[in-house]
């Protein structure tokens, strides 16, 4: 059966928000002299339905799922320029094995993904913010710019698929006065360890995210504590071109992943992601995706490489609400051909 939350982590868990409501009075109190046009909240609820037919060349068998087919909530909003806040909520996904909807089975966990993905409150002051609560951990290129809801699980990486990203921590950024380049330190807690907190296991993240005319980057090195004392270090490195009406972004990692699970054993290797994307305008783009991951253990998962394309189309004007997708993919690891199709839809509701 599972382990109940050791008392010591609701005691820290309370001081913990109770140092943060702390630091929120001084800022609310500021806050005040704001301008309205900085106030503002809303409520978003996104549905997202997929039907992936796919075909499997390995033993000539055809199969079906529901692919990211799922129920979001987003609550976001601002008082000043100074505070702001994230709360995105994953109340149900129809391939999960129980981490989302009720009993939400692992809630209180950091070894695994459960229905809050973010609970993040960001203080600003210049060109600093500081950023505590549930985030995601900062590592990582251009695939984890994303929104959950609007990723194709089929051409994402191993590490991606595996890894629990939303962690409790803290993260420190500063912003040059350019506005080109943005440094940030982040502590969370470690996604090997089962409880937040309680288990004293932590990581450590550096990332610089740049963004130079026609050029963009986001780099970053992260250390995932793995037991006391014991590290796993990975380094990413994100370029992304654009011009005119093309986008070509490379993601490369010396991370590997497991689809199995995330251990330390199946995490060795590295990954090479390329998309192209042409986008002519706001309501049309279609993309070529690949990638190539190479396993430091072989034995457990060979090397192997996805291939495919996607096309996006957004019927109402000047609303990127309503999305409508198709993709093809072919992930040799399966030897599987996958034709998905699905609409992402965001209902917005205004609070103020």
């Amino acid at each position: 059966g599972q382990v109940s939350p050791k008392p010591f982590l609701w005691l820290e868990m309370k001081k913990t928000l109770f140092s943060i409501a702390a630091v929120l009075l001084g800022f609310l109190a500021h806050s005040q002299e704001a301008e309205s046009l900085d106030r503002f909240a809303e409520v978003s609820v996104i549905t997202r339905l997929d039907a992936n037919p796919a075909y499997n060349s390995a033993d000539s068998e055809f199969g079906f799922d529901l692919g990211n087919t799922s129920i979001y909530t987003l609550f976001e909003g601002s008082l000043s320029e100074h505070f702001s806040w994230t709360v995105a909520n994953h109340w149900f996904h129809a391939e999960s094995d129980g981490e989302y909807g009720w009993p939400y089975k692992y809630l209180g966990h950091s070894d695994s993904t459960n229905w809050l993905d973010y609970f993040k409150l960001d203080l600003g002051l210049g060109n600093w913010s500081l950023t505590l609560g549930k985030d995601m951990i900062a590592t990582g290129g251009f695939e984890y710019e994303d929104w959950d809801w609007d990723i194709y699980p089929v051409f994402s990486s191993p590490l991606a698929n595996s890894m629990s990203c939303y962690q409790w921590g803290g993260t420190l950024s500063y912003t040059t006065l350019s506005g080109m380049s943005n440094f940030s330190a982040q502590m969370t807690t470690s996604p090997f360890g089962e409880h937040p907190f309680s288990n004293g296991l932590w990581a450590y993240s550096a990332k610089w995210r740049g963004e130079y005319g026609a050029f963009s980057n986001i780099w970053s090195a992260s250390a995932l504590e793995t037991a006391k004392g014991e590290y796993m270090y990975i380094f990413w490195l994100g370029q992304q071109v654009c011009l005119d009406s093309w986008i070509a972004t490379l993601d490369l990692s010396n991370a590997y992943g497991s689809d199995e699970g995330f251990t330390s054993s199946a995490l060795h290797g590295g990954t090479a992601a390329l998309t192209v994307k042409y986008a002519p305008s706001d309501r049309f783009n279609a993309s070529l995706r690949g990638s190539c991951v190479l396993s430091g253990d072989k034995e457990t998962v060979p090397d192997h490489w996805t291939v495919g394309g996607i096309a996006e189309f957004y019927p109402l004007k000047e609303s990127d609400d309503l999305r409508l997708h198709a993709l093809l993919s072919y992930n040799s690891l399966l030897s599987q051909v996958t034709f998905s199709v699905g609409a992402r839809y965001n209902l917005r509701l205004k609070v103020f």
